[in-house]
C-alpha cells in the first residue's frame, strides 16, 4: 500500500495522496485535507484563493513516522505526554483546481464540482478538512455533505452574520456574505449557531429565521453531553482580532484571541458529531504569510486531534 501515498509530502509533513485512491476505498482514511483556491465569491477584496498555497508552503513539517498502511506515529505532546494522532490515517489530497486557480473559472462550475466531490468524500469514512478560499465555498461543501447525512447543523466562528433572506435557489446566487440563506432555503442545514459575531446586518437582509442564532461568546460547558446531529464546522479566520490576525479580507476589531478560538473549536469537535470542517478567508499578504500559515496550521491540528484521538486522549488534552 506504500505506493498509494507519499510520506512527508503534504502540509504539516503529512503524507500526500491522490483523491481517487481515497474515494475508491483503496486507501482508507480517517481525515483528509483539501485546498480550495477560489475567491470568486468575494465582490470586494480578493486574495483568499492563495490560502491553501500559503498554508502548505509555510506550515511546520512535523517528524511523523508513517507505516505502510499510512498510519501516523512518531510525535508526542510534551504537555500531556501522549502520542499525537497515533495510528490515524490523515492525507493531504492537494487542491481542487490549480494554485492559485484562474479567477476566470466559472463560479457555478467550481461550486458544483465541489458539491459533487464533497458528497463523494462524505460517503467514505474520512472527515474532510477544507482550506479556503472564501467563505462562499461553505455552501457547496455543506450541500454535498448534506446529500449524504441529511440536513446538517451548522456551527460557525465568524465576525459577520453571512445571511440574507433574499431568494437564492441556485448556488450561483450566493456570495461569501449571504450563503447561509441559500443553505437554509434549500434545507441543506436545519439551523446554525454563529459565534464571534460583532458586526451589523442591513435590515434588508432580514428577517432572521428562528433557526439562526448569533452571539459573540462561546462558553464551553464541561457538562455538555454528546450532540449526535451531523454538524458542519466552519471557521472564518476574521473571527480573530485583527491585532493578532490581520491577513483577512474583512477584519473587525474586538475579536477572539487565537487561543480562545482554538479552545472553542476543540470543544465543538469533542462534543458534536462533526462530519466536515472548513477554514476560510485567509488573505494573501506578504508581510503576514508566515503568521497566516501558523494560524491555519494550529487550527487544523486542533481539529484533527479533537476529532480523531481516542476518548481517553481527548480527556487528557482538555
Amino acid at each position: 500500500m506504500t505506493a498509494l501515498f507519499r510520506r512527508g509530502m503534504g502540509a504539516l509533513g503529512l503524507p500526500s495522496a491522490e483523491m481517487n485512491t481515497v474515494l475508491s476505498g483503496e486507501l482508507p482514511a480517517d481525515a483528509v485535507i483539501l485546498g480550495l483556491p477560489f475567491d470568486a465569491g468575494v465582490p470586494g477584496v480578493p486574495g483568499q484563493r492563495h490560502g491553501p498555497e500559503i498554508f502548505r508552503k509555510l506550515s511546520p513539517t512535523h517528524d511523523w513516522t508513517v507505516d505502510d498502511s499510512g498510519a501516523l506515529g512518531g510525535l508526542i505532546d510534551p504537555v500531556t505526554r501522549d502520542a499525537v494522532l497515533p495510528g490515524r490515517r490523515v492525507f493531504d489530497l492537494g487542491d481542487l483546481g490549480d494554485v492559485p486557480i484562474d479567477p476566470r473559472v466559472s463560479r457555478g462550475a467550481y461550486y458544483r464540482t465541489l458539491a459533487r466531490l464533497s458528497e463523494q468524500l462524505a460517503k467514505t469514512a474520512a472527515i474532510p478538512v477544507f482550506i479556503g478560499g472564501d467563505h462562499s465555498l461553505s455552501a457547496p461543501a455543506a450541500a454535498g455533505v448534506a446529500a449524504v447525512h441529511g440536513p446538517l447543523h451548522f456551527v460557525c466562528f465568524d465576525a459577520h452574520c453571512d445571511f440574507s433572506a433574499r431568494p437564492m435557489p441556485d448556488v450561483t446566487d450566493i456570495t461569501h456574505a449571504d450563503f447561509l440563506g441559500h443553505l437554509l432555503q434549500n434545507n441543506a442545514i436545519s439551523g446554525a449557531e454563529l459565534f464571534g459575531i460583532r458586526t451589523y446586518l442591513p435590515a434588508g437582509c432580514g428577517p432572521l429565521p428562528d433557526g439562526l442564532r448569533c452571539t459573540y461568546s462561546y462558553s464551553p460547558d464541561q457538562a455538555t453531553t454528546w450532540d449526535d446531529r451531523p454538524t458542519y464546522l466552519s471557521i472564518d479566520l476574521d473571527v480573530i482580532d485583527p491585532a493578532e490576525f490581520p491577513a483577512t479580507g474583512h477584519p473587525e476589531a474586538g475579536g477572539y484571541r487565537l487561543r480562545e478560538l482554538l479552545t472553542a473549536v476543540e470543544h465543538v469537535c469533542r462534543t458534536r458529531r462533526v462530519v466536515a470542517v472548513d477554514i476560510v478567508e485567509a488573505l494573501q499578504d506578504d508581510r503576514e504569510n508566515r503568521a497566516t500559515s501558523a494560524t491555519v496550521s494550529a487550527t487544523v491540528m486542533t481539529c484533527l486531534r479533537a476529532l480523531l484521538e481516542s476518548p481517553q486522549e481527548r480527556e487528557k488534552t482538555g
